[in-house]
Order: C-alpha cells, then structure tokens, then sequence
C-alpha cells in the first residue's frame, strides 16, 4: 500500500502505523494479531514487541466484550497455557472460548471450537450458567449457522 506521503508499506506496517494514529482503537491490535504468523512479532512504534496474544489482549484492553478477540485468543492459546488480561483475569483456551460466547452469544465458531477442546463427556459451565458437553454445543453451532 502506498501511503499519501508516497511512503510503500505491508498490512503490518500499515496496523503499526494506524495503532500510533489511534492506540485505543481494539480492532486495530486484533487485526494486526490475526495477520502475524505463529511465533511471529511486531515492534510498535512506542518500541513494543507484541506477538498475537499480547495483541489480542490488547484488543481487549480497549474493548473488554470483543467476542472476535477473545475467540481469536482461545485459537492461539496452546492447551495448557494461559494469558493474564489487563483487568487481572487469566484465561485459557476454554475460558477464552466461553468469554468468546458471552460477548456475542451468536458466535458459533467459538460454540464449535469448545466443542472440539472438550474431551468425550467432558462439560463446561458456560456464561448463563448451563453445563453442556461436546453435543450441545455443537447444537449451539448449528442454531448460530444453520447453513
């Protein structure tokens, strides 16, 4: 993308560049973690270094209820591992999955991504309270897209 000022920059360049313009916008942060690849990261121009998950908690930062960061966060959360958000919470892949739908009840990839991380019998209290195993949220999923 060539900027007005006739400078040449890539879509991280160009996030980079927007988060300086604008550092409370959250969808920035996430769009910038969803373009980075595994492992990956990025310096922002106040010198951090940010890999995805730090930039979706930074999305999170600016927009606490973001289903699309916390389902972004949970995709990139190893089994086992866990990220503390700004307001002191720590989250695993499960829990960002259920925030994921508490934000946005309607997201049925992060119904089918729980899904998939619950073992056979396994359950899982979700935000209002219910307890549901692997086929009730995959239900969930349907009801959400049912094409």
């Amino acid at each position: 993308v060539q900027l007005h000022d006739g400078r040449v920059v890539d879509k991280k360049q160009l996030f980079v560049e927007a988060i300086r313009s604008n550092p409370d916008n959250g969808l920035v942060y996430n769009n910038l973690g969803f373009v980075l690849a595994a492992g990956e990261t990025v310096q922002l121009l106040d010198g951090r270094v940010l890999g995805e998950k730090q930039l979706f908690v930074e999305t999170l930062r600016c927009k606490p209820n973001c289903s699309l960061a916390y389902y972004n966060l949970g995709h990139v959360l190893a089994p086992d591992e866990t990220v503390q958000l700004h307001d002191g919470r720590v989250l695993d892949k499960r829990q960002s999955y259920v925030e994921a739908i508490r934000c946005n009840p309607d997201n049925g990839k992060a119904f089918i991504q729980l899904a998939n991380i619950l073992a056979v019998g396994e359950t899982v209290r979700l935000y209002d309270g219910r307890v549901v195993g692997k086929r009730q949220l995959n239900a969930e999923a349907i009801r959400c897209n049912p094409n």
